[in-house]
């Protein structure tokens, strides 16, 4: 059984899309503004964030002062929180950009692959994107890096995070542009640590699994699509969401958090934990 404290949690967010200021996303939508609230979210998470990881579609057009927006806006939030934030490059993405302007390196065109060590835990970044073209596709020398990297395991495992997930969609558009090994990508992390891969791209967020091993597609900040639009007509909503992982010693759990919903109610702690503990109680877990 699933302890009740995860060991890790870490906070997905992904497609935020942000454009400089005075621009404007299509439809009018302040995705900067979307971000800021999403990030609002994050920070009443009630439980001790070990990371961010933002997976992908940073900037709408790859530009400098997008990726200038987006550290203005993240960077203050993981220092509040004491963490580390860790950047997949999406197809909107430019490379260099990204580099010198948001992680203060130097410029490269190279992908962006990398490791991030959050204690115990292993987070590795794959750099799907394909400049000029918005599908996916790895490299062969970048599946033989990740192959390497894969044979000694991590204590507490491996959290695999790339821009195009390896699953097929609902959505006709995003199933217009996939990541291309997918079952390449499946040898690759099958009987290794990888306990969950996380994705962006689609604009859906979607469960499935690769090789028996979940992936977890979260959604958007910018706009989410209404995968119920019949034939291949696409129809956007506005309804961001962050995801939190929990990752158990035993499991995993992976949450969508609605960012701005509406408040139907709320009960104060006081009056609630009575009646978990009596249904705890009720559940032999007490």
């Amino acid at each position: 059984m699933t302890t009740a404290t995860p060991a890790h949690t870490l906070i997905q967010l992904t497609d935020l899309h942000l454009v400089a200021e005075g621009d404007e996303f299509p439809g009018g939508v302040d995705t900067a503004a979307l971000l800021e609230r999403a990030l609002r979210t994050v920070l009443d998470v009630g439980a001790a964030v070990g990371a961010l990881v933002v997976t992908g579609d940073l900037a709408e057009h790859g530009r400098p002062e997008e990726y200038r927006r987006v550290r203005e806006i993240v960077e203050p939030v993981a220092d509040r929180l004491g963490v580390p934030v860790v950047y997949a490059a999406g197809n909107h993405d430019d490379r260099a950009a990204l580099r010198a302007h948001l992680l203060s390196e130097a410029p490269s065109r190279e992908p962006l692959d990398q490791v991030v060590r959050v204690g115990t835990l292993r987070i590795i970044v794959l750099d799907s994107t394909v400049p000029g073209q918005a599908h996916g596709s790895l490299r062969p020398g970048q599946l033989a890096w990740l192959r390497a990297e894969l044979a000694a395991s991590a204590p507490a495992g491996t959290v695999l995070a790339l821009h195009h997930p390896p699953l097929p969609s609902a959505a006709p558009l995003a199933a217009s542009i996939p990541l291309l090994q997918r079952e390449e990508l499946g040898e690759a992390i099958a009987g290794t640590d990888v306990r969950v891969v996380l994705a962006g791209h689609t604009h859906v967020a979607s469960a499935g699994t690769l090789r028996g091993i979940p992936v977890w597609t979260g959604g958007p900040i910018a706009t989410t699509i209404d995968v119920s639009t019949p034939g291949t007509a696409l129809r956007t909503v506005t309804a961001p969401s962050v995801s939190r992982i929990d990752l158990f010693a035993d499991g995993l759990l992976t949450t969508s958090v609605p960012v701005g919903a509406e408040v139907m109610a709320e009960i104060p702690d006081e009056q609630m934990e009575p009646k978990l503990a009596r249904l705890r109680a009720a559940a032999g877990l007490e």
